[in-house]
């Protein structure tokens, strides 16, 4: 069975390295060792995602050395400042220069690219990754693996403050924007 909703939390990680080092020393399962992921982010021709104050909702290209994908995500609730789940639909695709053509045929606009480093672990049904993105430095997002029902939301999100407690992880303000969104508002700043 597929799961098309999740729950997540991302953070900006203040101390990397001993994060990295704190995984190691509870033997948390590594599952996925630097991968490199490029992130092509759109906008709809029908509706700008980024008219709203809160987006809501993204559409992503994600390119890495094993595999591409489309991704749609809706964040939930839609349009509320904490939004703590949301529906995602995800695909392989086996021709990315091919589906980036149809975007843009069908005015889809490229509105931002991230390019980052993932290295990812899982411990208890969480998957922890920790990314290292091009212009703003580096994360860590905790994602609950398995299916979910709306009554677990609360609950899995006190564990993952649990979680990084456990791992001694050093985080700012929980980040519920992406990272596609904070790299728009650095290019808006630079443009003033």
């Amino acid at each position: 069975m597929k799961k098309y909703q999740e729950v997540e939390a991302k953070y900006a990680l203040k101390n990397l390295e001993e994060v990295i080092e704190r995984i190691k020393l509870l033997g948390i399962e590594m599952v996925k060792e630097e991968e490199h992921q490029k992130d092509t982010y759109y906008s709809a021709p029908n509706r700008d995602f980024l008219a709203e104050e809160i987006v809501s909702e993204w559409l992503r290209i994600r390119e890495t050395d094993r595999q591409s994908t489309l991704n749609y995500k809706l964040w939930l609730p839609v349009g509320a400042k904490i939004q703590n789940q949301c529906k995602e639909f995800e695909t392989e695709i086996s021709d990315v220069y091919a589906v980036k053509q149809i975007l843009s045929h069908l005015s889809f606009a490229e509105i931002a690219i991230v390019d980052k480093v993932r290295k990812s672990w899982v411990y208890e049904k969480i998957e922890i990754s920790i990314d290292m993105v091009q212009n703003l430095g580096s994360f860590i997002e905790l994602e609950y693996t398995e299916n979910i029902d709306d009554d677990q939301i609360e609950k899995i999100n006190k564990y993952f403050d649990e979680l990084l407690s456990k791992l001694h992880a050093q985080v700012g303000e929980r980040d519920r924007r992406g990272y596609a969104y904070a790299l728009i508002e650095m290019r808006k700043a630079n443009e003033v």
